[in-house]
């Protein structure tokens, strides 16, 4: 197998989670390559994340559609040069080897679902960010590092989904079937509303931030019901809730619009933000620096613009060496 096709499918791998370290390396390499080669990736994973079905990268044969693809388009050749239209072709066949590939997949899960149900799995990469329309026109912004799964019931009225990262819902309203939410330690119900939840396993805490509507979340012991602009903060460690109040909702939502709002934190405390957001380790030389505060807003800029940002504290300093950022106190 060539190259430029072997490629699609470590792509299609790396959608459907099942991509190893070396195989995103070797993405890693291909997209910095050429800014075609971007839009190309972009363009499949609109396919992948539109297609709403079960995913499994090796069912698909690459090679014979292709072949298929390159035997339905010889007139190209009189219109094209020879680079040209090999790439073109190369490009356009990944599309349409997706594209055809996902209805059989689609089929092989309705199938599989007369004996027991079947899932599917919506990963978000660090340093990326993702939206999703579920089948019942429900919309999820997943942010780095998130995994959604859910059922391919969910036409059906089983509008239950499993997170464990965050990620900002916009809620369908359907009374008649709940919307449900489960985490590692907490399950939301929803009516209809929009609200973020953040909830990695690698993290003691969960946080729900409200935006409208209304939601109940529960966990072994007890139920609360979250109203707008309060924010529930749960601890896996001693297993309770706070429940506050907050003028500002920005710092807990506008992720989702490619903005890092932050107000009052320290550095520490954007630790694993900064993580997830660039794919990158940070590490703190002392305790001095990691208690540092900031206040300000971010676009989605490189890293360096970012740290630099943090840098033009006086007391602030930061060397970096490969994909580890490291802060120091500056005397």
């Amino acid at each position: 197998m060539q190259p430029d096709q072997n490629i699609h499918q470590l792509i299609i791998r790396l959608f459907a989670g099942e991509a190893s370290d070396e195989e995103k390396s070797t993405i890693e390499a291909w997209l910095n390559r050429h800014p075609e080669n971007k839009k190309l990736y972009h363009e499949l994973k609109e396919i992948w994340l539109s297609s709403g079905i079960e995913h499994n990268p090796d069912r698909y044969d690459v090679e014979k559609a292709i072949r298929q693809f390159r035997q339905k388009t010889r007139f190209l050749t009189e219109k094209t040069s020879w680079r040209q239209q090999g790439y073109r072709l190369t490009r356009y066949a990944a599309i349409l080897l997706l594209a055809a590939a996902l209805p059989f997949s689609y089929y092989y899960g309705k199938k599989s679902n007369s004996s027991s149900d079947s899932f599917t799995t919506i990963t978000c990469a660090l340093g990326d960010k993702t939206s999703i329309v579920l089948p019942d026109s429900s919309r999820v912004f997943l942010n780095s590092g998130s995994k959604l799964t859910f059922s391919n019931n969910f036409k059906n009225g089983s509008r239950r989904v499993s997170l464990d990262g965050e990620a900002y819902f916009s809620v369908r309203k359907d009374p008649r079937n709940p919307f449900r939410v489960k985490t590692s330690a907490l399950d939301v119900e929803v009516l209809g509303t929009e609200f973020n939840l953040k909830a990695y396993s690698c993290e003691q805490t969960i946080t729900t931030t409200l935006v409208t509507g209304s939601l109940k979340v529960t966990d072994n012991h007890r139920s609360i019901v979250i109203k707008p602009n309060q924010k529930l903060v749960f601890s896996k460690e001693n297993q309770k809730m706070n429940l506050q109040e907050i003028a500002d909702i920005s710092p807990e939502t506008d992720w989702k619009n490619g903005r890092l709002v932050f107000r009052n934190q320290s550095l520490g405390e954007l630790e694993h933000n900064l993580e997830r957001w660039f794919d990158v380790e940070i590490e703190f030389a002392d305790e001095q620096v990691k208690s540092r505060r900031f206040t300000g807003t971010l676009e989605r800029e490189s890293i360096l613009e970012v740290i630099s940002y943090f840098g033009r504290s006086k007391y602030v300093a930061y060397n970096i060496k490969d994909n580890v950022i490291t802060f120091y106190t500056e005397h």
